[in-house]
C-alpha cells in the first residue's frame, strides 16, 4: 500500500472516529460497552440507565457479549481532542490525557476579582486586552511592574495577566497587613510542556532583595498557596519601594527551565529525569548535526555526555569535555535517525542501513 498522505490519514481516523462514536456522548465509545439485539454500542457509563436503544429503540440488554478484541480497539485507538471541533488533534488516549493540559481550545476563566468570563485558553489574552488593559503585562524588555495604591498596612490583592515569548501567565499578589506578609505566585496557562520559574527582584540605591519560585500549573488552588507561602516577602520590608505616589514597584522575570539529567548513584551513568527515552527525544531533535564535534565523524556509541549536554563518540577519549570543561560520563543511549524524505514522517532507525531501506518502501 502506498504511502498515506496526512490528509488522508486525518481524514480516515475522522471516518474510524465516526463509525465508533456514542450515540449518547457523541465521543469515541469507551470500554467496557452495553449493546442491544441489533448490536448498536453505547458507553456503559452512557447506558447504565438506558431502557432502550438510542438507535434503534429496542431493549438494552446485559448479557450480549462482544468480541474482547474490540475493547483493545478502542482503548488504543486515536481520540480526537474533544475541547473542541476545531482541534484536529488525534492522539493515544494517554497522549490526550497530556494534550487536555495544553490544548489551545481547552476552557478557562478569567482570575481577575470581579470578571466573570470563560471562554477558550486561546482568546483570552484579547478579552484582557479589551476588559482589562491596565492588568496586561507584556514582558518584552520592560521588566518593572507597578501596583498602584498601595499600603503595607492595608489589605491588598491583585491579578495581572503576563505575556512572555508566546506563553501566558497568571501573576496573583496578596498584601497581609495581619499576618505582616506580601506574597506572589505565578501560574502557567501551559500551551506546551515547558517549565519556567519566575523571578521578582526589588531595588533601590542600597537595597536589594531577589527571590525566585517555579511557575506553577493553572489549576493551583491559589489562596492555598497563599496560605502556604511561595515568593514570600515581610509587608514591612516593602515601605522603600513605594514612591510618594502610593505606587509600588518591582522587577520581575521569567526563565525558561531547562531539562536536566540527573545522575544514576548505581552506575555513574546520567540519566534523564523519568527514563532513557528523554535523552534519546534530545538527540532525535537535533537535526543535522550527526558528526562529533570532535572527531568529525558520524557519532559512535556508547555516547559520551557532559552535563551541559555536549556529546562526543567514546572512541574520541576524552575525560573533559573541550567545549566547557565540565567532565564526560559514559551514555548507554544510541543515535538514531530520523526519516529524511519528510518531516511528517517520525520513523527512525538505529542505522543507516535499515533507515534506508525504510525510505525505499
Amino acid at each position: 500500500m502506498d504511502k498515506m498522505s496526512h490528509f488522508e490519514l486525518y481524514t480516515a481516523l475522522k471516518f474510524v472516529a465516526k463509525t465508533l462514536e456514542c450515540p449518547v456522548c457523541l465521543d469515541t465509545l469507551t470500554p467496557p460497552l452495553v449493546m442491544c439485539s441489533n448490536n448498536h454500542c453505547v458507553c456503559s457509563s452512557c447506558g447504565q440507565d438506558l431502557k432502550e436503544c438510542p438507535t434503534c429503540e429496542t431493549e438494552i440488554t446485559s448479557n450480549l457479549r462482544y468480541p474482547l478484541a474490540l475493547d483493545d480497539i478502542l482503548n488504543g485507538i486515536p481520540r480526537k481532542c474533544g475541547n473542541s471541533k476545531d482541534c484536529e488533534q488525534f492522539l493515544s488516549p494517554s497522549e490526550l490525557k497530556e494534550h487536555s493540559k495544553i490544548c489551545p481550545y481547552r476552557l478557562t476563566s478569567c482570575k481577575i476579582p470581579s470578571c466573570c468570563w470563560k471562554g477558550e485558553i486561546k482568546t483570552l489574552i484579547q478579552h484582557v486586552k479589551t476588559s482589562h488593559q491596565n492588568e496586561i503585562f507584556l514582558l518584552n524588555g520592560q521588566t518593572t511592574v507597578t501596583f498602584i495604591n498601595f499600603s503595607v498596612d492595608k489589605p491588598y490583592y491583585s491579578v495581572k495577566i503576563i505575556s512572555y515569548v508566546g506563553s501566558l501567565f497568571w501573576m496573583s499578589t496578596k498584601n497581609d497587613p495581619k499576618k505582616g506578609e506580601y506574597k506572589v505566585v505565578f501560574t502557567n496557562m501551559a500551551f506546551d510542556e515547558q517549565e519556567y520559574e519566575a523571578q521578582i527582584e526589588f531595588v533601590t540605591k542600597d537595597i536589594r532583595y531577589l527571590k525566585k519560585e517555579k511557575v506553577l500549573s493553572e489549576d493551583v488552588d491559589i489562596e492555598d498557596k497563599f496560605s502556604k507561602g511561595t515568593l514570600y516577602l515581610p509587608s514591612v520590608e516593602l515601605s522603600p519601594f513605594i514612591d510618594d505616589k502610593k505606587q509600588l514597584k518591582y522587577e520581575i522575570n521569567i526563565f525558561k527551565v531547562a531539562s536536566t539529567i540527573k545522575l544514576n548513584s548505581n552506575t555513574g551513568t546520567e540519566l534523564p529525569n523519568k527514563n532513557e527515552d528523554g535523552l534519546l527525544n534530545i538527540l532525535k531533535r537535533i537535526d543535522n548535526k550527526e558528526l562529533c564535534d570532535f572527531c568529525e565523524d558520524t557519532f559512535l556509541p556508547p555516547i559520551k555526555v557532559c552535563a551541559n549536554y555536549h556529546f562526543f563518540c567514546d572512541n574520541c577519549k576524552v575525560t573533559k569535555c573541550l567545549r566547557c570543561k565540565d567532565s564526560a560520563k559514559v551514555s548507554s543511549f544510541k543515535i538514531q535517525y530520523k526519516c529524511t524524505l519528510s518531516y511528517k514522517c517520525e520513523v527512525y532507525r538505529d542505522d543507516k542501513g535499515t533507515l534506508a531501506q525504510h525510505e525505499k518502501i
